[in-house]
């Protein structure tokens, strides 16, 4: 269907509401209708409603009641007031009192038509903007992916070719990689970017509230919905769902997100119509998807329906040739933001500084990069940073990731993890004088596997390696 918007007629008059809903269908809105404040109560809470025009003079309640309790439940649900004749003094103050906008009976079907119109554009434009206000942040990343490296270029290709299309996107790559990045630039090249780029965290997602977070529910659904919540779907109705650390969901949760990837069908919480999503989805993840699927932590099912096209992001330590290129932009962005010089010409560092940029193995990728530099635009003041500063700011980072193993004060479970896995690691390569086949049995993770977190944690090949 074109248009899957439902808006909702109360009129008292048999006549008045079959007519406006022929009227809305005709022009591709799904429509509800009710003949009291009482019966349109009950389907807003269970129904889809984007917008709801309604008579005022009714009995058992009017419609300036029905306005009043809307505003407290859905306050940017916009509501059209039906006028008779002698009624507008009545249509003035339910505008004060909040309606979106009143028109007089009998309607005009082509200023009825254009006026739902602007009150349907109206909800779009509301949600639109209350997430372009939570995007706000994502300002300090690159607009765009830089680098002159191969694999950037390759991940650039990558992403030229997909973006066009509908399909499912799996990027994986280390943390700090700049995954995310990629998600969004899908979206920007895609036929979608005028509408939502949502992003979802599934490591913050509990399963309990699972289907309210990805599907929504409805005022009173369940002890504490207070009010309707649009779900991450609705929210990127037309666009795109980034889901970021999906390897974490939870096998229940896994099989409620397949079922909708497979269907494209999916129930808010309350709600007894079954929706269609019209969402292209982009999986993100650090973790070996292949080796968890091994260890039945994920559905295989879920992860061919994930990897239908993948992009592997590289670490910043295999595409050295782009660092003094990222250390500049990130620099004179932090510089811009402390007031501080910039060089007009070259780079915004001294020329040695660049030799203990490129010897450093950069752990937290692009991430532990910006950081560095608006660290280094702090410390250096008004001067230019030279080699000294970071040399001295790498140095103590290191030193504070081998003391941060065992620090009982640092609680950040990835951090901690990240670096107990690294230590067991190579603790299991001495034991076995660099044969990674024995490493990996010490390990107790398959032999083909253990290169993923050599990779993954920058372990150079062991000298005299076998296997």
């Amino acid at each position: 269907m074109k248009n899957q918007k439902t808006v909702l007629i109360v009129d008292d008059e048999t006549f008045v509401r079959e007519s406006l809903v022929d009227l809305l269908q005709s022009e591709g809105y799904r429509t509800a209708s009710a003949g009291s404040v009482k019966e349109a109560l009950k389907l807003v809470e269970v129904e889809p409603i984007i917008a709801v025009i309604t008579d005022l003079k009714m009995p058992g309640g009017d419609g300036t009641e029905l306005l009043r309790e809307l505003r407290r439940a859905r306050r940017d649900l916009p509501v059209i007031v039906l006028t008779g004749v002698g009624t507008i003094d009545d249509a003035v103050t339910a505008m004060k009192a909040g309606a979106f906008d009143f028109i007089q009976k009998p309607v005009n079907p082509d200023e009825f038509s254009l006026l739902v119109r602007r009150a349907t554009e109206h909800q779009d434009l509301v949600r639109e903007v209350s997430y372009l206000r939570a995007e706000v942040t994502a300002l300090r990343s690159p607009t765009e992916m830089i680098g002159d490296s191969q694999g950037i270029g390759e991940v650039r290709r990558l992403v030229s070719q997909v973006a066009p299309s509908d399909l499912t996107v799996l990027v994986t790559g280390e943390s700090g990689t700049g995954k995310e990045l990629v998600a969004a630039e899908i979206h920007r090249l895609s036929t979608r970017s005028g509408r939502n780029f949502v992003r979802v965290n599934c490591a913050a997602i509990t399963e309990t509230l699972f289907e309210s977070e990805f599907f929504g529910h409805r005022r009173g659904s369940f002890t504490g919905a207070v009010a309707d919540r649009t779900g991450r779907f609705g929210e990127a109705e037309g666009g795109t769902l980034a889901l970021d650390e999906i390897s974490v969901l939870r096998t229940e949760m896994q099989a409620k997100l397949l079922r909708v990837l497979e269907t494209g069908e999916y129930q808010v919480v309350g709600e007894s119509r079954t929706r269609v999503a019209d969402v292209r989805v982009v999986a993100i993840t650090n973790e070996d998807l292949t080796a968890r699927v091994k260890d039945g932590a994920f559905r295989s099912d879920l992860y061919y329906r994930l990897n239908v096209f993948p992009i592997s992001v590289p670490p910043l330590r295999d595409r050295r040739v782009d660092i003094p290129v990222l250390g500049d932009l990130f620099l004179r962005r932090a510089r811009l933001a402390l007031g501080r010089p910039i060089r007009q010409e070259g780079l915004p560092f001294a020329p040695e500084a660049v030799a203990a940029l490129l010897e450093y193995s950069w752990p937290g990728n692009v991430r532990e990069m910006r950081n560095v530099m608006e660290r280094a635009s702090i410390l250096s003041g008004d001067e230019i940073p030279d080699a000294a500063l970071f040399a001295r700011i790498l140095g103590s980072t290191m030193a504070a990731a081998v003391q941060g193993e065992d620090d009982d004060h640092d609680l950040n479970i990835r951090r901690r993890v990240d670096a107990l896995e690294r230590r067991l690691i190579t603790t299991a390569l001495k034991r076995a004088a660099g044969r990674k086949p024995d490493a990996a049995l010490l390990l107790g993770v398959d032999p083909k596997n253990l290169g993923y977190y050599l990779k993954k944690h920058g372990i150079a090949r062991p000298e005299g390696e076998v296997g």
